[in-house]
């Protein structure tokens, strides 16, 4: 009987450490294309060469010169009524209303409760609708758009850590969002 307790334990963190093994991988895979896309981006890959127009080009290294080589990254235009809005209506207008409201202000959206908070805040990470964040990008305030009538836990977390953390923070029905005026005067209070 000790033998079987055994042997599923030992299947267990084989199946544990593969789960791990994937997870790192996937990660690491994904900061790779996130790297690549910004430096894509910003004209430049690794390795010295610059991206111009849809060829890249070797830079010239120690007087050779450089010439064109074959694509990196084939470029397809798509249209722009093809793409996702990054915000829904709803939050593109809450988000207008807070950059007319607050021009003094930089403006967050789907920002990171844990970054708001301070990073050692919290264990677990949650998402805001909007923070307010001063120019020089110090949080001031949170905003959620009210998904329902009743608040949830997760809001009450929410408005406990930002307190703490001396952030504002408004939960707004979707549909009857405050006017400018008051949204400036709460942000400036």
């Amino acid at each position: 009987m000790a033998w079987i307790f055994f042997f599923v334990s030992v299947l267990a963190i084989v199946w544990l450490g593969v789960l791990v093994r994937r997870r790192r991988r996937e990660h690491r895979e994904s900061e790779q294309a996130r790297e690549m896309a910004f430096l894509l981006a910003h004209g430049e890959l690794p390795g010295g060469r610059a991206v111009r127009g849809d060829a890249a080009t070797p830079r010239a290294m120690d007087g050779e010169r450089s010439h064109d080589v074959a694509p990196l990254v084939e470029t397809v235009a798509v249209p722009e009524s093809a793409r996702p809005a990054y915000l829904d209506a709803v939050r593109a207008t809450a988000y207008q209303r807070l950059k007319a409201a607050l021009p003094a202000y930089e403006i967050f959206p789907r920002a990171s409760l844990r970054r708001a908070a301070g990073l050692e805040a919290i264990e677990k990470d949650a998402l805001l609708d909007f923070v307010v964040c001063t120019r020089a990008l110090i949080p001031v305030a949170a905003v959620d758009l009210a998904r329902g009538e009743r608040s949830s836990p997760g809001d009450a977390f929410k408005r406990e850590t930002l307190e703490a953390a001396g952030v504002r923070y408004a939960r707004w029905p979707h549909d009857a969002l405050p006017p400018s005026a008051s949204i400036a005067h709460w942000v400036a209070d």
